[in-house]
């Protein structure tokens, strides 16, 4: 893919994210005041004050050694990453560039999990406690990571799991049930004093559940908040019990330097009055009125308070900005009024499920469509004279609009909003639904990439989702239906949520939770009056449940299968309407891992089943010899990929092509001293299958490809569906292996309208890139010496290495770290298919395999062909007035 300087960001857009925060902190030091972060997502970021834009990032590993365990912002950026060893990074502020590094190792390994970080007086303090026995204390050089001295061990038989680190104090309660004793120590202390006062001099016995936690976004003051109702600071070497009541037990409090005094700050979202924020003095108890707000518009689900910063204004007024982590993964900046300066929806960075959704037409568009719809037209008009006069009302509205928007074009382009959300000409114009691994669904723009609209469902587990459009936007009035299948965070039942893809809103079965627990759910194929398919689901027991219920009579010719993925097991049902009620039925049944010794311990790691908006475009491949090699064309047909241990082989990885309706095995691989691919990595498309996997014995990355074909001749008569039990045959496989000379992280196949351009396939690298590889180069029937006949047909020589030049990669220069998946999606011409690149990045563009064939250029000379077009038409009429004047005159000779 090659374009201009000028095109960049023209037809594609790519949206940074850094995960969930974990660590937050304020740089007051650099001279533009930025937020240093570190998330969840092992991500060291800093954000821009004014606007949350990243300023600069820096990704470690997505394993254990890239954890983040500490973040220590002052003058430097320091970090501590990893799991035994550790890293201590030092960081500049300004630019994010490395200063200094050093690594540290444990040798008590079994324990270094519970370890604790922070940093004191320019010195890395390293806690290691031992439950039951002792606390192990080690101070390092914070940039030579050179130890102050031995590793001090302090007797402290009463440490538990229950207990909180409020540096430098370490607090537990221990002792029996109506015995406990609240105990803390200051662990760096040369003098080891520990504070031991008994837990009923702060708190009731009686309704102690042993819950402890310390105070959010680094608390300018040791403390905790003991039975979420009191707040406990450690001064003076004793507990000081605060005046000020907690307000409820989802309270998120912390206690920060006013520019006078100090402050405790509680934030916290009610049903009724929304989110809402209140500021207590820590030495009088007295409200602070100018730190005070009740939102009601503004939802943050369990909000969490991850960075304060106050001042004072020239009126002596309290100026607070406070950074706020919500359940949602959504970061608020907030003043202390309340407003919201900005919000970053860090959710995006987990991205679990994705279904691009047609806008609907405009509401002229509509009125001439449902002129020309029988049924419409039948209610609406008693008469011709009638259809008549609403044809003239219909072609005068689209006068209007066409005169309007000639004289407001550039009025438009400035004030276009996501309220005017109507198809396009081409149909390259979508709306695009995403769900979030906590639960969050989201709608945006695939134009620009803005949010739509948000929900949050917190019931919704996502570790195994489907989404289904169940209605789209091309049959007006009735509006888009989408539909999420999940499963409950709480019960593990089923869980459906529909909606309006368009607006959000909740439509239809709305939210609604199932009675048993899915083994599998599914679309009609059929469509009811109201343009809308049913949806089945299969409980455990077996039974079938129909929404809406009036759909169960189209249950008719229908299959459904289920994959156990951890024991590699597959069974399929066939679903019947008896006139009754809709009933499933088991009908075979396999083993993908085999049933011999060796076979036990494989799982399922990936399905690829066909995308349901594919079309086969032609039934066979002509040959050089005018012959016509028919295509196996399967729409039953899914590729599992497994992956298990080999007594002799080590790791084994087995594909294997079932037709899902009769249980039949299609083809297969395997692949000896290999490990699949995780993430999406398999494709499936027409007859074609490719997966990937690593090579543990070149350890290199490889794709292996198939087809399928019938042979010369049909199976079936031209034009009959395919039905999986018409013929016992199996196909012929063609199949060969390639190196790709990248790791691959996801991949893909383009979708088009018809299915006539030329199919790719797309790769997502390790390094950043998505490449497009036309199917071509993975075609299984290249010739290593191709003939003549083979040349004709097309097909290039073999090369084992897959060629990924620097013009394919889709992304150009825009790095995309940490891609899981590709979706791709058709638009309404034929040379164009939507990609979607989600992952710690979100990256949209638009690709054309066989170039925009359809479309003209977006330098196309209009100017010229119409002058060109005028000129010719003035000329024709010249040439025919003085033809016709010689032809007078020669008439009169």
């Amino acid at each position: 893919m090659c374009i201009y300087e000028d095109q960049i960001g023209k037809f594609d857009w790519r949206q940074t994210y850094v995960g969930r925060i974990k660590f937050s902190q304020f740089d007051t030091v650099s001279t533009a005041k930025k937020l240093i972060v570190a998330t969840e997502e092992n991500v060291l970021a800093a954000l821009h004050l004014k606007t949350g834009q990243i300023v600069w990032r820096h990704v470690f590993e997505s394993a254990s050694s890239g954890n983040i365990q500490l973040l220590h912002v002052s003058d430097k950026v320091v970090t501590v990453t990893g799991s035994n060893p550790y890293l201590v990074r030092g960081w500049d502020s300004s630019t994010g560039v490395l200063i200094w590094e050093w690594s540290l190792t444990l040798q008590d390994n079994d324990h270094a999990e519970f370890s604790e970080w922070w940093v004191q007086h320019g010195l890395l303090v390293h806690m290691l406690p031992i439950f039951n026995s002792h606390i192990e204390v080690t101070m390092y050089n914070l940039m030579s990571g050179q130890n102050r001295g031995a590793t001090s061990k302090l007797p402290a038989p009463w440490v538990n799991e229950g207990c909180v680190l409020t540096p430098p104090y370490y607090t537990c309660v221990s002792g029996n049930m109506g015995e406990q004793r609240l105990l803390t120590v200051d662990v760096t202390s040369n003098a080891v004093q520990i504070i031991n006062k008994p837990l009923f001099d702060y708190i009731s016995l009686d309704v102690f559940d042993g819950n402890m936690r310390p105070l959010d976004a680094n608390s300018a003051l040791p403390g905790f908040i003991i039975d979420e109702k009191k707040v406990l600071l450690i001064k003076n070497n004793d507990f000081e019990q605060l005046n000020i009541d907690i307000v409820g037990a989802s309270v998120s409090a912390t206690i920060i330097e006013g520019p006078s005094e100090q402050i405790l700050l509680q934030a916290w979202d009610d049903k009724t009055m929304g989110f809402s924020l209140i500021a207590h003095s820590v030495s009088t108890g007295k409200e602070v009125p100018e730190i005070k707000c009740s939102d009601r518009d503004h939802r943050i689900p369990d909000p969490e308070l991850a960075a304060v910063m106050c001042t004072k204004t020239a009126r002596e007024q309290h100026a607070c900005r406070i950074l706020i982590n919500g359940a949602d993964d959504a970061i608020h900046f907030v003043q202390q009024a309340g407003r919201v300066l900005w919000t970053r929806e860090e959710s995006l960075a987990n991205v679990v499920a994705v279904e691009f959704v047609d806008l609907p037409v405009s509401e002229t568009d509509a009125a001439i469509e449902s002129e020309f719809d029988q049924k419409e037209a039948a209610k609406m008009y008693s008469s011709i004279w009638a259809a008549f006069t609403r044809r003239l009302q219909s072609q005068f509205q689209q006068l209007q609009t066409l005169l309007h928007g000639l004289q407001h074009a550039d009025r438009a382009v400035a004030s276009s909003n996501t309220n005017d959300l109507v198809r396009d000409y081409f149909n390259l114009h979508k709306v695009i639904v995403l769900v979030t691994e906590v639960g969050k669904i989201i709608g945006m723009d695939n134009l620009s990439g803005e949010v739509l609209w948000r929900r949050y469902e917190p019931s919704l587990s996502t570790a195994s989702l489907a989404v289904f459009t169940r209605r789209t936007a091309r049959h007006p009035p009735l509006d888009a239906y989408l539909t999420i299948v999940g499963t409950h965070e709480e019960t593990g039942n089923g869980l459906i949520i529909s909606l309006n893809p368009i607006s959000g809103e909740l439509v239809g079965e709305r939210s609604l939770q199932l009675d048993g627990r899915l083994l599998q759910c599914a679309m009609l194929h059929r469509a009811d009056e109201e343009k809308l398919h049913g949806l089945v689901v299969l409980y455990e027991d077996e039974t079938i449940q129909v929404f809406p219920v009036s759909s169960a009579p189209l249950v008719e010719d229908m299959y459904m299968y289920v994959a156990e993925p951890e024991t590699a097991y597959v069974r399929g049902y066939a679903l019947r309407y008896d006139g009754k009620e809709a009933r499933a039925q088991a009908i075979w049944s396999l083993r993908l891992g085999g049933a011999g010794p060796g076979s036990p311990g494989h799982r399922i790691v990936h399905a690829a089943a066909r995308a349901r908006l594919e079309r086969t475009h032609s039934p066979g491949r002509a040959l050089a010899d005018r012959s016509v090699l028919y295509k196996y064309n399967n729409p039953n047909l899914v590729l599992f990929l497994t992956e298990g241990p080999d007594p002799v082989h080590k790791e084994v990885v087995r594909a294997v092509a079932v037709d899902v309706a009769s249980g039949a095995v299609a083809a297969a691989g395997s692949h000896r001293r290999a490990r699949a691919a995780p993430h999406h990595q398999a494709v499936h498309a027409d007859h074609c299958l490719a997966y990937l996997y690593r090579s543990e014995k070149h350890r290199r990355f490889e794709i292996a490809s198939m087809e399928l074909y019938e042979g010369k001749e049909r199976w079936l008569p031209a034009g009959a569906a395919f039905s999986s039990f018409a013929s016992e045959r199996a196909p012929a496989v063609e199949r060969q292996a390639y190196i790709v000379p990248a790791a691959v992280t996801a991949a893909a196949v383009t979708v088009t309208e018809r299915s006539l351009t030329d199919r790719h396939v797309l790769l997502a690298l390790s390094t950043g890139a998505v490449v497009e590889v036309p199917w071509a180069f993975l075609d299984p029937r290249r010739p290593l010496a191709p003939t003549a006949e083979q040349r004709e047909e097309g097909l290039l020589p073999y090369a084992p290495e897959l060629p990924l030049p620097a013009d394919a990669v889709l992304n150009y220069n825009r790095t995309l770290h940490r891609v899981r998946a590709l979706h791709t999606h058709p638009a309404g011409i034929e040379s164009t298919s939507l990609v979607l690149a989600t992952g710690l990045d979100l990256f949209y563009t638009r690709v054309a395999p066989s170039k925009t064939f359809d479309l003209l250029k977006d330098d196309f000379d209009y100017h010229l062909i119409s002058i060109v077009l005028v000129a010719l038409v003035v000329a024709s009429y010249g040439t025919k007035h003085f033809a016709s004047r010689k032809m007078l005159k020669m008439a009169w000779k």
